[in-house]
């Protein structure tokens, strides 16, 4: 009896049905995935999480190319971390899911206000179905609700210079500025033992409103000082973990913050300067910093101010000349201040003939005149002054033109005039006492500044009306002779 080969017939039966691949599976993946996810109402300046499983139920490994979140410029939905069989995750650059394997991913919902938000998670994979593209609807909504708020004031504490064995004593306070309870979970204290709190907030809980003193005393043990931190962790959404200083004694190898001054060598008034502080720094990176500039010296009858005290970088009208000196402290996010930095430096006119005039009285003002020679008071072109700001004297061009380059109509002044190359000739100095606001008699003063250097001062009471004759500069020997001749009210009131 002959057998038949069992192979050969399922090679003919194969070859007669003309279709070799009829009756093979193909193998391949196939993404699971919820459509939407929806995180419901979270109130703005907290934040939702939901997980996110991307399954593979078919028999070939799911290659996700990259998972991202469209139009999400503003970050509100982001991916904080992943769960699942893979071991790491990188959304842009992909990872593989086996057959019948997950994979969870966790996102995070952080609404920035009391809207709601609609967004789409786009996974790029090598699933057949819609081209590989799956998308995941983002749904949440931010609501108002009650939010707690840390306040800690001071942001730190120095005891200053406290004598070894002896104990200085002081406080801090936690104060919930917040319309939502706030409970300080943990507190964690660093550094020296020679700083003891004597009453740890940990555990508290501050209605609105509330506030808490929490005591400090510090002995110090050895000369060259101490610091140590305190770190308090609370329900604050913005604010989840403060840090208080401690310092005592220099605060030993406590690195403060530096405040540093691109000072300038020189100026020329009536000029805007410009300060930059921009280097100061602070060398345990508790940034940005916060600004304070102030002057402390000016010269006297001087109105100049800095434009904005408390930027990084701003400007002071330097408006007479003489020693000028200001100042720059910074202060770091744990409140703690630095040495203050100083400039200091010269006003000095770059004109060959500078001269200014400042008076006491506020409510009052006196006018500045230049007279060239052969002139009257208030003759023009000859009376450079409020009313004739900028005259053409002498040869052709501007060098020799004086001009009224500061008038300031209410008190205290100064008022300036400057020459930048006079021609030969006297050229005489007046003080008008043009208006009186209330200001009543005042003591006017005028400086006269040749090459730069002051060569001559002298003052004068005025009553409303007067005009003193000041003194004379001879050009181009360029020295100041006094005159003190003063007139009454008869003085003109204008230019003719």
């Amino acid at each position: 009896m002959r057998h038949s080969n069992p192979a050969l017939i399922f090679l003919l039966m194969t070859a007669c049905n003309g279709n070799s691949d009829q009756n093979i599976n193909t193998l391949t993946p196939d993404l699971f995935v919820e459509d939407v996810i929806d995180f419901g109402d979270v109130v703005v300046l907290y934040s939702g999480e939901a997980t996110l499983s991307i399954a593979n139920a078919g028999r070939a490994p799911l290659a996700i190319d990259s998972i991202s979140l469209e139009d999400n410029d503003d970050a509100v939905f982001s991916i904080v971390e992943e769960t699942g069989d893979t071991a790491s995750f990188d959304p842009a650059e992909g990872f593989e899911i086996g057959a019948d394997e997950s994979f969870d991913l966790v996102i995070n919902f952080a609404p920035e206000t009391y809207i709601s938000y609609v967004r789409e998670l786009v996974i790029n994979s090598n699933n057949a179905a819609d081209d590989g593209i799956t998308r995941v609807t983002m749904l949440g909504e931010g609501v108002d609700g009650p939010v707690p708020d840390i306040l800690i004031t001071p942001q730190s504490l120095d005891f200053g210079t406290v004598a070894i064995g002896a104990t200085s004593s002081t406080y801090f306070t936690v104060q919930n500025n917040g319309d939502g309870d706030l409970n300080i979970a943990t507190t964690t204290q660093t550094g020296g033992g020679a700083f003891v709190v004597e009453i740890d907030p940990e555990g508290t809980t501050l209605s609105p409103g509330a506030v808490t003193v929490v005591p400090i005393k510090y002995t110090p043990t050895a000369e060259s000082g101490d610091n140590g931190s305190f770190v308090i962790e609370s329900n604050d959404p913005d604010e989840p973990s403060v840090e208080m200083f401690f310092l005592g004694n220099g605060g030993g190898d406590f690195e403060y913050p530096v405040a540093i001054i691109d000072c300038p060598s020189s100026s020329d008034p009536p000029e805007t300067l410009s300060l930059d502080g921009s280097a100061s720094n602070d060398p345990q990176g508790y940034e940005p910093l916060a600004y304070t500039w102030s002057i402390l010296e000016q010269p006297d009858g001087s109105n100049g101010a800095i434009a904005d005290d408390n930027a990084e970088s701003t400007s002071m009208f330097v408006d007479a000349a003489g020693t000028w000196r200001v100042s720059l402290s910074v202060e770091n996010t744990a409140g703690i201040v630095s040495a203050p930095a100083e400039c200091e430096f010269e006003a000095i006119p770059d004109d060959s003939l500078y001269v200014e005039l400042v008076w006491d009285a506020g409510n009052a003002d006196v006018d500045l005149h230049l007279i060239q020679e052969g002139a009257e008071f208030g003759e023009l072109p000859g009376d450079c002054c409020w009313c004739n700001p900028n005259p053409s004297w002498g040869e052709s061009g501007t060098a020799d033109d004086p001009d009224l380059s500061l008038d300031n109509t209410v008190g205290f002044g100064p008022e300036s005039i400057t020459l930048p190359s006079p021609y030969e000739g006297d050229y005489t100095v007046w003080a008008h006492y043009f208006s009186d606001s209330g200001g009543g008699t005042t003591t006017a003063t005028v400086r006269i500044y040749v090459d730069g250097v002051k060569e001559w001062e002298g003052s004068e009471i005025l009553t409303h009306n007067d005009a003193w004759s000041v003194a004379y500069v001879r050009w181009p020997e360029g020295y100041a002779v006094e005159l003190n001749e003063s007139v009454d009210s008869a003085a003109a009131r204008g230019c003719e």
